[in-house]
């Protein structure tokens, strides 16, 4: 009997393949057991989309479109001034006026997302010093704080007690634990005020107005009148693109912590089973969403505060609910 050629296991390719004879069976092979190899991931080739022709239509005939302003502008501005008299000069005065008043809008507007940015800014430099124990942080902070309230009449005083000890303190926490106390816990009695009456109004218009399209023009109205007084009370005074801006950030804010989510259980839990079964459509209705603008507006504290929560007490909703359902 023939003996067959027989080779360690190892890896091979298909040519080196040995066919047994077929008269002889393959003696059994006993080999320990291998890791497979991890196969590699590549990444997905870059396939391009070449010419996006949509967005050149769009940007050339925009480009025509102000092209053509400009020179009508222009034209009309000149026929203006070749009149020489009252009415031409009347006209050139008030579209100086136009472009002044354009002007001023423009650099509003800057300011109002500078502004909402610097707000950012002190808030995630906060949250940096506190967990890191960063002093010098923490005097920035301060620092920031003091030039953002400067010209506040009301924080006249915690601005003094906050320069006179600040230089005492060797902690960055108890650092921004006094600047807390001092400049911003001053500001959240106020802060949820604004929210309390926003939502009763909220919940008050919408019980009694006979339509749903008028419903939702107010609700969005008054959050966003809501959004804009809380941001200026913390100091961001926005524009119209600012509250925009920060309309966003506060829908953002509210997905990410997961707390939009309101129902019958939750008002039911907030004011009682037995109250909640008594009132009619219009009164439900309105009830909600008075606790959507409640949700709204501590999400709103949460992004216009300077300052995370340290010492002082984050707004509740089922108490603000609550008390905008008149439950006690």
């Amino acid at each position: 009997m023939s003996k067959s050629k027989q080779r360690k296991p190892t890896a091979f390719r298909v040519e080196d393949v040995e066919l047994f004879e077929p008269s002889v069976s393959p003696a059994p092979i006993v080999t320990e057991t291998a890791p497979l190899p991890v196969p590699r991931v590549r990444a997905m080739p870059d396939l391009g989309r070449g010419l996006r022709w949509g967005t050149i239509l769009i940007g050339a005939l925009g480009g025509l479109v102000s092209l053509a302003a400009s020179l009508w502008l222009y034209d009309w501005a000149l026929s203006l001034i070749a009149r020489d008299d009252w009415i031409g000069w009347a006209a050139v005065g008030l579209l100086g006026l136009v472009f002044f008043a354009l002007l001023m809008i423009i650099l509003r507007e800057a300011a109002g997302l500078a502004r909402l940015g610097r707000l950012g800014k002190i808030r995630h430099e906060a949250d940096d010093a506190a967990r890191q124990n960063d002093k010098p942080l923490a005097m920035d902070v301060a620092a920031r704080l003091k030039r953002l309230y400067g010209v506040r009449k009301d924080l006249t005083w915690g601005l003094a007690r906050l320069a006179e000890y600040e230089h005492d303190i060797m902690n960055a926490d108890e650092l921004l634990r006094l600047s807390e106390r001092t400049l911003v816990a001053p500001l959240d009695p106020y802060a949820r005020g604004i929210v309390a009456a926003s939502a009763k109004r909220v919940s008050v218009v919408t019980a009694v107005s006979p339509g749903a399209l008028i419903d939702m023009l107010f609700v969005g109205t008054e959050n966003l009148r809501m959004l804009r007084r809380l941001a200026t009370l913390y100091g961001a005074r926005p524009g119209t693109l600012s509250l925009l801006k920060l309309a966003r950030m506060v829908l953002t804010h509210i997905v990410l912590t997961g707390g939009i989510a309101l129902g019958d259980d939750v008002i039911q839990q907030v004011i009682g089973h037995g109250l909640t079964a008594k009132l009619s459509a219009r009164l439900g209705e309105g009830l909600f969403n008075g606790a959507l603008t409640t949700r709204i507006g501590i999400a709103a504290i949460d992004v216009c505060r300077p300052l995370p929560y340290i010492e002082s007490q984050r707004p509740r909703f089922r108490e603000l609910v609550a008390e905008v359902a008149g439950v006690r």
